[in-house]
């Protein structure tokens, strides 16, 4: 018999204090403190890495967790690029086509947990990486570097995992219940 665990528990707990780095953030950016932006996203970030090492210590891993997780990447990194982009501190057509594809890939993933049955987080090795280097795109307009070629550089990166993984999510069979996609 599978261990219920609720969503009220200390991993979620930490995934959902990552939105409480937002309105600093945009305080932040607002006045022009582009140090303390940078700390914020890398809180934000950091955020993202315990939430998972806090599930394994207390044993509350779940389905709602995972999709919670990427829920909260996409707005979290989502909102922090739309921010960077209407200040000026990022190129503006990239930051609308990463958005763009990161609501695609948002509407895939609703697909294949509806053609799973369940609440199922699709697990891709490459989109995880896609998300983490969304997050150096914002450290990177944060921290005043020269942005234009690493946000068009992403476009076509993020565009080729999404093809490959709109494959996997839309075409392929759905693995049964414990077992990982491959």
């Amino acid at each position: 018999m599978a261990k219920v665990v609720s969503p009220f528990n200390p991993a979620n707990a930490v995934t959902a204090s990552r939105f409480l780095t937002l309105p600093p953030f945009v305080w932040a950016v607002d006045h022009g403190y582009h140090q303390w932006a940078t700390l914020f996203i890398l809180i934000c970030g950091l955020l993202d890495k315990v939430d998972g090492f806090v599930a394994k210590i207390f044993d509350c891993r779940s389905a709602f967790g995972e999709v919670f997780d990427a829920i909260t990447d996409g707005l979290c990194y989502g909102f922090a690029l739309s921010v960077v982009a209407a200040y000026g501190w990022a190129p503006v057509a990239p930051v609308v086509l990463i958005i763009l594809m990161g609501l695609a890939n948002a509407w895939m993933r609703l697909v294949y947990g509806r053609r799973a049955g369940r609440t199922v987080n699709y697990k891709s090795y490459a989109m995880e990486r896609i998300v983490a280097y969304t997050g150096y795109l914002v450290g990177f307009a944060t921290a005043g570097y020269e942005v234009a070629f690493y946000y068009w550089a992403f476009v076509p990166l993020q565009g080729v995992i999404m093809l490959h993984d709109a494959k996997r999510m839309l075409l392929d069979a759905v693995p049964a219940r414990g077992e990982a996609a491959r």
